[in-house]
């Protein structure tokens, strides 16, 4: 099997255990009948169910482009933005330096000044957008707390779904870029790939049509296209992953804040 055919097809197996996998967490939700129910039902009670799905998550999210990519050697890590290691007998050092494409410094810069200027443009935004959507959701929904800013998740966790969510995504983009040899057109495909996914999630398309749940949807989605143009210019995973844990914790903590202070505001009117 070639390259091409070998990694689409671990492609495909992703998005066909991830449709199955939230299908049947969707069909779970209101009471299986039958022997799938009583199994799911048994399944989530047992006390190590959590750390279960954590392990079964870590595997999927990470192990599987990490067994496809590094360990079979089927398509780049490079256009995962993974930089090969170059020398030998590196030191630690060298070896951080290198995975993070900061070995040779002047094209280091060249590759992040434009990453900060996006970075600076995505924190900008996204700070205008939590205060338009405090600012209606005050006048929609007065004496309500939004859901993104009830209890902001820990900054662990953050990290976590973020390392998660950038190397699943950047796994497709290899595959994208591979098949297209072009890594604008193959960015803008994995794009394509990613919604599709999302589209066989009926949780997804439930919630994309009640506005005051298809926020966090879309806030996803545009954790997506940002730093999927980060990668464009910069071909830095760690750089898609440090972006998408900032501007999750800010737009998560920003909304719960300027929504106090807008009920403030119209408590004192």
């Amino acid at each position: 099997m070639g390259n091409h055919a070998e990694l689409g097809m671990w492609i495909a197996v992703s998005i066909v255990l991830y449709a199955l996998a939230v299908n049947l967490i969707w069909r779970a939700r209101p009471g299986w009948a039958g022997w799938p129910g009583r199994a799911l039902e048994w399944l989530a009670r047992w006390r190590h169910a959590p750390w279960l799905g954590e392990v079964l998550r870590l595997l999927y999210y990470v192990g599987l482009p990490y067994g496809v990519v590094v360990l079979r050697r089927v398509g780049q890590p490079a256009y995962m933005g993974i930089p090969p290691l170059e020398g030998h007998a590196l030191t630690a050092g060298e070896i951080i330096l290198q995975l993070l494409g900061l070995a040779h410094p002047d094209e280091a810069w060249r590759a992040l000044w434009p990453a900060l200027g996006l970075a600076a443009g995505a924190l900008s935004l996204t700070a205008l957008l939590c205060w338009w959507h405090t600012r209606s959701l005050r006048y929609l929904l007065p004496g309500s707390i939004p859901v993104a800013g009830t209890s902001p998740i820990s900054w662990w966790i953050a990290f976590r779904e973020a390392a998660y969510l950038q190397v699943h995504w950047a796994f497709y983009r290899s595959g994208a870029i591979l098949l297209t040899e072009d890594f604008y057109s193959g960015t803008a495909l994995s794009l394509v790939l990613i919604c599709l996914e999302w589209a066989l999630n009926p949780a997804w398309r439930t919630d994309l049509r009640q506005p005051f749940r298809a926020e966090a949807r879309l806030s996803r989605l545009a954790l997506a296209l940002i730093t999927a143009l980060l990668f464009y210019f910069t071909r830095r995973l760690w750089l898609g992953i440090l972006v998408h844990w900032v501007l999750d914790l800010l737009y998560t903590r920003l909304s719960c804040i300027l929504y106090r202070v807008q009920l403030g505001r119209s408590s004192s009117i």
